[in-house]
């Protein structure tokens, strides 16, 4: 069972109601406002940033997959040099070129040695000689030469 009990208001002196002090209602002022704008701006500003984030994303990839596709471009490119150059450098090619300019196949060639006092005696009666023929200076072979000689024999 319930009772309901109403509450006896005591009464004050009249001294403790005059020290306190009076409350009054103060129309709202326009700070939540103030806060909701705040909160919008703010929203709005990192939308705005989301959105230049992204747009620069997508810019660099376009870049990306142009500089991917010039790549692409250029390695099918460098291959196609190469088979021409292969090409070119081929031996039937180049006995082609040959004959159109008018070269002509060399026939077999003989090396014949000439003994040094038939090589003088020409030399001598052509009137000039050469000065390879009549100065010998010596060579960093011919002293290696020298060296190798002596140094065979030793272990």
């Amino acid at each position: 069972m319930a009772v309901a009990v109403r509450p006896t208001t005591q009464r004050r002196p009249r001294e403790a109601e005059s020290q306190q002090p009076l409350l009054t209602l103060v129309p709202e002022t326009g700070f939540t406002h103030w806060k909701i704008a705040v909160v919008a701006v703010c929203g709005l500003f990192a939308m705005l940033a989301i959105v230049t984030l992204n747009v620069a994303m997508a810019q660099q990839q376009m870049r990306l997959d142009r500089l991917n596709s010039d790549v692409y471009r250029a390695r099918a490119h460098f291959e196609e040099l190469r088979a021409d150059r292969a090409q070119l450098q081929s031996l039937g090619h180049l006995m082609k070129e040959a004959r159109a300019i008018g070269l002509v196949p060399a026939m077999a060639t003989k090396t014949v040695n000439i003994p040094a006092s038939i090589a003088a005696e020409v030399a001598a009666t052509v009137g000039k000689i050469d000065a390879d023929m009549t100065t010998h200076s010596e060579s960093p072979l011919d002293k290696f030469g020298r060296l190798k000689a002596v140094v065979v024999g030793n272990p």
